[in-house]
């Protein structure tokens, strides 16, 4: 069940990197897309945030009106991510999973990078750009996905400390990098074992009942901490303070979360 996540900035050399890890070690593969194409189940196209921002990585403006937007579209997403990731070994190349499974432990996060006259080049080549297009196109790339990455997280999601290994193809090939990661994947902490499963099974409890509280406009934009046992089929939601009372809220919560699958008790706890 070893999750490896490879954060794409080299145009397709981490698509063709992932293809090459899931052939050599026998796991699913999956981009962006297909986890945006799997999250519609929890009504990721319901966040506020447009199709048309999402598919071109263009962030709407005025971004402080959409920070539910951000965190429901977050909570989808993850919600569907870890939904592939429990399932069995998977590799998924995108710009997402590095932040989002940062807390998972058998997850190896894998960053690869090109200086950007390899990656003109290799565009060039791919789509017979003139040099000019290809480093307008580039810049153009990593500019837009800078300012998308930034209006998700409001932070740096290139920050070295969000990733395990990093690789440099300018002298390191396809086969190289898939050696490494291969060798990686097989030390510890990043091997399955009985207690990452439990944690990947429990964090995904929480996020898909997450995103059913977030389908509801009783609960959707409440500060609720939301935790799960999934063995136990056991979700506790935290409220904030300010949220003490009324005991109707308590009510809608346990009456929303008891059609989820796998949840079988409801708790309801004040933080603080």
């Amino acid at each position: 069940m070893s999750v490896i996540a490879i954060s794409r900035g080299s145009l397709t050399a981490a698509e063709r990197l992932a293809e090459s890890l899931g052939k050599k070690l026998g796991s699913r593969v999956i981009d962006r897309e297909g986890v945006l194409a799997a999250a519609e189940r929890y009504g990721i196209d319901k966040t506020g945030i447009s199709k048309e921002n999402i598919a071109a990585e263009s962030p709407p403006g005025f971004w402080e009106e959409y920070a539910d937007a951000r965190h429901h579209y977050l909570t989808c997403f993850k919600a569907a991510l870890l939904d592939f990731a429990v399932q069995g070994p998977l590799v998924y190349h995108g710009n997402l999973a590095h932040v989002l499974l940062n807390d998972v432990p058998c997850v190896l996060r894998v960053r690869v990078i090109a200086p950007t006259e390899d990656r003109i080049a290799m565009l060039m080549e791919e789509r017979g750009y003139t040099w000019e297009r290809a480093a307008a196109e580039v810049k153009e790339m990593d500019t837009r996905r800078r300012r998308w990455i930034h209006f998700l997280y409001e932070t740096d999601s290139e920050d070295p400390i969000f990733f395990d290994l990093v690789l440099n193809l300018h002298k390191m090939t396809i086969e190289d990098a898939v050696e490494q990661i291969s060798a990686e994947i097989e030390k510890m902490p990043f091997k399955r074992t009985e207690e990452s499963v439990k944690r990947l099974l429990d964090l995904r409890l929480a996020a898909v009942a997450e995103t059913h509280l977030l389908q509801t406009p009783d609960t959707y934009g409440l500060r609720l901490g939301v935790k799960a046992n999934a063995s136990a089929g056991e979700v506790t939601v935290i409220k904030d303070v300010a949220l003490r009372g009324p005991a109707s809220l308590d009510d809608t919560i346990r009456a929303v979360l008891a059609g989820v699958e796998g949840v079988q008790l409801v708790k309801v706890e004040v933080s603080g």
